[in-house]
């Protein structure tokens, strides 16, 4: 009669065939699969990248968003910049029409006045040629200059410089010097040779003048 020990004791061709022993058969701990309790660590991770692209995603949103409203903001701007400079322009272009209006009605209230005296001096010498005596024009000639005068006057255009007035050089220009005679005040004008004018405050025309003498 054969020992229990024995029997559950493998043979040795069993051995040698690598058939399981009956302890390994019954008793062995099953295999754990290697990934068994490591899908949490692993679904964890992708979970909090998921997270960060969704903030990423969400910060760009709102940079395009901005982008488009400055970009929104430069277009208004550059439209009122651009507004501005036709407004501008079109300023300047009336400005200057004004200044060349204004221009051309003061040449002609000032060619105004000169036609006047040329009619005048016209008649003045056509009275001439028919009177026998020549002397005869003298007053004619004189009425016209009282005439353009008066129209100068309301030009608001006066003459300055006459003989005996203090010369100033920031109204006469001295054609030359001469010895003062008796009575004279040195540095006066002693003749004029062309009247000048002003029109209020400003020289239109410095007076053309004969000065005595400085006493040295």
């Amino acid at each position: 009669m054969s020992d229990p020990k024995e029997r559950d004791r493998p043979s040795q061709q069993d051995r040698e065939a690598g058939a399981p022993t009956t302890g390994a058969a019954d008793g062995a701990t099953p295999n754990v699969d290697a990934r068994d309790g490591g899908d949490e660590p692993v679904g964890a991770a992708a979970s909090g990248r998921d997270q960060e692209v969704d903030i990423l995603r969400s910060e760009l949103t709102k940079l395009q968003q901005q982008l488009e409203q400055l970009r929104g903001e430069a277009d208004d701007y550059r439209d009122r910049y651009l507004r501005s400079r036709a407004e501008l322009d079109t300023y300047r272009r009336r400005a200057a029409g004004d200044v060349e209006r204004a221009r051309e009605a003061g040449l002609d209230s000032a060619v105004l006045t000169v036609l006047t005296v040329f009619d005048d001096l016209g008649r003045a010498l056509q009275a001439a040629e028919t009177s026998d005596d020549p002397t005869s024009i003298v007053p004619g000639v004189r009425a016209v200059k009282e005439a353009l005068e008066r129209s100068l006057e309301n030009l608001d255009i006066r003459p300055i410089g006459s003989p005996g007035e203090p010369f100033d050089p920031n109204q006469h220009e001295a054609l030359t010097a001469v010895p003062p005679t008796e009575g004279a005040e040195p540095g006066t004008i002693a003749d004029v040779f062309e009247l000048g004018f002003r029109r209020g405050d400003r020289l239109v025309r410095p007076a053309r003048v004969v000065v005595y003498q400085e006493s040295e």
